[in-house]
């Protein structure tokens, strides 16, 4: 219920998108000509609508159907406008670089942008205003211990999913404790609650307890089976409204429930072919530009164009990468370390940071996209130095392994924050996790957009 909600409200987004450019366009036209002919919409129509579906993708990318984003006015503002100038330079380079519909609207194309850019603006405040604030799923009962309840009203008060903590079933705390102070209802006897779902039209459950552990509430949860009320756990509310799997709520038991190897079969054989027919004209263009690299490298510091790594693959297999040296030749005299960030760490050459946040290092890794080592979207292979010890730390890490490691991946693309300890490590597996579960075709198309535009703001390390 919570993700179809949020599913019809990016539809409309996009719909109002696609609403926009062409009403800009439009009136472009009347702007320019003094009036719409049908001549000049039957040229512009194909083209256009080519250019308005990549400019949807170069939204996506640039983040603004992140639900969250409207609310930050700021951010808002300054996304949409670096998004819609990204889309600017994409169309002209359409245009000119291709030029077979036999136009070429230098003109129009800065007049629409310009109304398209007023208009898709004033579109999103009143998306903001109007729609997202009244596409609710309603009202939502917490059941569970007080120490859960700030953590998980804040994080749905935060969240873009149109719903609102108003009561909570504590389930450990005497009559004479303080209860937090927020703005909810606190149930004290079980059963007030069905006339609490009644009465406040409640329509969803957040579950912070196991039902067996509390007595008869099993008995009073089996009763909203026949009510349209939805049942959510404590780890699946927080898995929606962050991207990631919170491993401190999680147990073998749910991931037998949850990960269902068998059924990506078709989903790993497309993926393989599609890697395969993406990796040769990329490799054929990065053995044309490697005598550029190669000369920029050794210009930077003395030393090797390339260097090895052994990394963790699919099913805990070992395979050796190569990539594009960016760090000095005595990075690693004291043995295998993270890196802190690469605008600050000293061993990174000058050009080796352009190469890390364009990810052109990466680029000999095509290599092995095709042997089969890698793919273009998955987990980020690891090293089996670092490996053991979350392994230590984290039974669940080698779940990681089920799936062929990428170029990039959910991580990547959600934490931005340079790994810079076992820490940060841990707090990638939750996402690496999520990708697990939930990797298909879209998905890895989502991560794919949100890569390009993490390259072209050049974050990340």
């Amino acid at each position: 219920m919570i993700r179809f909600s949020q599913n019809i409200k990016r539809f409309i987004l996009v719909v109002g998108d696609l609403c926009v450019f062409s009403i800009s366009l439009l009136l472009t036209f009347a702007i320019r000509y003094g009036r719409i002919k049908q001549e000049t919409i039957d040229q512009h129509t194909w083209p256009f609508l080519i250019i308005f579906l990549i400019w949807v993708a170069g939204f996506y990318a640039a983040g603004l159907y992140n639900l969250s984003l409207l609310r930050n006015s700021l951010r808002l503002c300054r996304t949409y406008t670096e998004g819609m100038t990204a889309n600017l330079l994409v169309a002209l380079a359409f245009f000119y670089l291709i030029p077979f519909f036999g136009i070429s609207p230098r003109t129009n194309l800065l007049l629409d942008f310009a109304i398209t850019l007023l208009l898709g603006y004033v579109w999103r405040l009143s998306f903001l205003h109007v729609i997202d604030k009244n596409i609710t799923t309603g009202r939502v009962l917490f059941i569970g211990p007080m120490e859960e309840i700030p953590s998980v009203y804040h994080l749905i008060q935060s969240s873009s999913l149109g719903i609102r903590l108003t009561t909570a079933f504590l389930t450990d705390t005497p009559r004479e404790r303080t209860t937090p102070h927020l703005d909810l209802e606190y149930i004290q006897n079980l059963e007030d609650i069905p006339d609490i779902i009644k009465r406040q039209n409640i329509s969803a459950i957040v579950l912070g307890t196991h039902p067996e552990k509390i007595p008869n509430l099993n008995q009073v949860l089996y009763q909203t089976i026949f009510t349209s009320v939805t049942l959510i756990d404590r780890a699946e509310i927080e898995e929606i409204t962050t991207g990631r799997i919170p491993l401190t709520y999680v147990t073998q038991t749910w991931f037998l429930q949850h990960l269902r190897e068998g059924e990506k079969t078709w989903y790993e054989s497309v993926k393989r072919i599609t890697d395969i027919l993406m990796a040769i004209p990329l490799g054929l263009m990065t053995i044309a530009l490697m005598p550029i690299f190669a000369a920029l490298i050794k210009i930077s510091s003395p030393g090797p164009v390339f260097y090895g790594q052994i990394r963790v693959g699919r099913h805990g297999k070992l395979f050796k990468i190569w990539k594009l040296r960016t760090m000095r030749t005595d990075a690693e005299k004291y043995g295998p370390q993270f890196t802190s960030s690469t605008k600050t760490d000293p061993r990174v050459t000058r050009i080796g940071k352009l190469f890390r946040q364009l990810r052109i290092d990466e680029l000999p890794q095509i290599w092995n996209v095709v042997r089969g080592d890698l793919s273009f979207i998955g987990p980020r292979p690891e090293r089996p130095e670092f490996v053991e010890p979350l392994a230590e730390r984290m039974p669940y890490y080698q779940l990681r392994h089920l799936s062929r490691p990428g170029l990039t991946g959910w991580a990547q693309v959600l934490f931005l924050t340079p790994t810079a300890s076992l820490e940060d490590n841990l707090t990638k597996l939750q996402y690496d996790l999520y990708y697990i579960k939930h990797r298909s075709l879209m998905l890895d198309l989502a991560i794919a957009l949100k890569t390009i535009g993490i390259i072209l703001r050049r974050q990340g390390t």
